[in-house]
């Protein structure tokens, strides 16, 4: 309403023509002024949709971690099957010495790869939730600095209009 009033009075007194290019100046500041804040909310969008990506990889690192962890077990199993079957049929005693030694080292080892599968599962998401909120903070720092660039561009664009009006009357 202020700035109405101001453009009034501008235009409503003799010399209200020569007021043109300074509104025009004006108006030019607050399409600049919006095209920034504009382009600032479309960066922020563009980093939030990155971010939505990046969790949704990692929740199929999630998926794919505990599926590969499921396909080692079942492949721990089948080798420990297999190995009692061939100490069975040579006629071994499994309950003692070194067929026993050899089924225990061979459960050992491979949980020792389920637990590493399970860690790089783990990493994985880690780093996919690191750059989504990494995704997000930019599309926060991208709006706040916007924002703030388009005020500052209102402002000084209008006090410039101002000043010059106010110049060309003095």
């Amino acid at each position: 309403m202020r700035i109405l009033k101001i453009l009034k009075r501008m235009l409503c007194n003799e010399d209200g023509y020569a007021a043109i290019p300074y509104i025009v100046m004006a108006v030019g500041t607050a399409v600049s002024a919006y095209g920034q804040y504009s382009s600032a909310r479309a960066q922020e969008k563009a980093y939030d949709f990155n971010a939505q990506i990046a969790e949704a990889d990692a929740t199929a690192e999630r998926k794919k971690a505990v599926y590969e962890e499921g396909q080692a077990r079942l492949r721990l199993r089948q080798l420990i099957g297999t190995q009692r079957t061939l100490y069975a049929k040579a006629g071994v005693d499994l309950s003692s010495g070194s067929p026993l030694l050899v089924l225990a080292d061979t459960a050992a080892r491979g949980e020792e790869d389920l637990e590493m599968i399970r860690w790089g599962g783990d990493v994985s998401v880690a780093r996919k939730r690191n750059e989504a909120t990494l995704a997000r903070f930019y599309g926060s720092t991208a709006r706040k600095t916007g924002t703030i660039s388009a005020f500052g561009t209102g402002v000084s664009g209008l006090a410039q209009a101002r000043i010059g009006y106010a110049g060309r009357n003095n």
